[in-house]
């Protein structure tokens, strides 16, 4: 978490971006971190809001079009042979091409805010051809919603971080002792049972 928050701190909107891109052509990168982390930085006052918020779903416009096209030009065999390299199975993808038989094109929108699909959904998209200016239009209404939101809650959690901190050291040590009697609890009646 520091790693990504440093790394945010030394290269601002253009980290975010790059990371955003990567995200949404299926690579590692959990938005669900990223975009909180960009909105703690705000918070800070390192960054500004709607123009953390333009980059990021700028970002994942750039990285959606990467697997968009790698359905639309490639096929489904690039698309599983891409999936490899990046741990995106056969099993996923027939998920989301369900999920697009079932919902039509407006599952586009629909997906992105699915945490699972709403990367993986631009790949079948591709496949069945579909209308690219429609494709950027859903994505990129699901993905400004999605960024809105998470980048506010990073600001909402920056500015009470303080309360944050000492709630968790109120609470940290009753329950870290309570969490220790338990496991010693469970050890001690395992130990027993053996013996008996």
């Amino acid at each position: 978490m520091n790693t990504i928050v440093n790394l945010l701190n030394q290269t601002g909107y253009l980290g975010i971006f790059l990371l955003m891109v990567m995200e949404s052509a299926t690579l590692p990168v959990p938005s669900e971190v990223v975009l909180p982390l960009g909105g703690y930085l705000v918070s800070q006052g390192r960054l500004e809001f709607w123009s953390t918020v333009a980059v990021a779903t700028f970002g994942s416009l750039v990285g959606t079009m990467v697997d968009f096209s790698i359905g639309y030009y490639l096929g489904r065999p690039a698309v599983l042979r891409y999936g490899r390299i990046v741990r995106f199975s056969e099993k996923r993808l027939e998920t989301t091409e369900k999920w697009f038989g079932s919902h039509g094109k407006s599952v586009v929108l629909l997906a992105r805010f699915v945490p699972l699909l709403r990367t993986l959904i631009a790949f079948p998209a591709g496949i069945v051809r579909m209308d690219v200016k429609r494709f950027l239009v859903y994505s990129a209404i699901g993905i400004l919603v999605w960024d809105v939101a998470l980048v506010y809650l990073g600001v909402l959690a920056g500015q009470n971080s303080t309360a944050i901190a000492n709630t968790l050291q109120t609470y940290f040590l009753p329950l870290g002792v309570a969490a220790l009697v338990i496991a010693g609890i469970l050890v001690y009646r395992e130990l027993r049972t053996q013996q008996n």
